[in-house]
């Protein structure tokens, strides 16, 4: 289902604008996590102003960073487990 702003614009072919989406592709977790540097954040920002598939991806990214976040609570468990755990995963490298 499209949305409504996408409706009002046209979508780009991606062979024209290919390059530039594979980079914000990439980029969109550091984004939607507030760890992109200026100059990607320029580059990212920049980018969706012009791709409407770049915008909605990005849309729908922190909706879904808002709606996991929205649902888990930080639990603090004692620091034998955390040690237990490290251990384990060291074991595995």
């Amino acid at each position: 289902m499209e949305s409504k702003f996408t409706e009002m614009y046209q979508k780009e072919p991606a062979e024209e604008n290919g390059n530039g989406c594979e980079q914000v592709i990439n980029l969109l977790d550091l984004m939607v996590d507030g760890e992109a540097s200026a100059e990607e954040q320029h580059f990212f920002n920049k980018h969706i102003e012009e791709c409407v598939n770049c915008f909605e991806n990005h849309q729908k990214q922190k909706l879904l960073k808002g709606l996991i976040s929205g649902h888990l609570k930080r639990v603090i468990v004692p620091e034998s487990l955390a040690q237990t755990i490290k251990a384990k995963i060291q074991e595995t490298i």
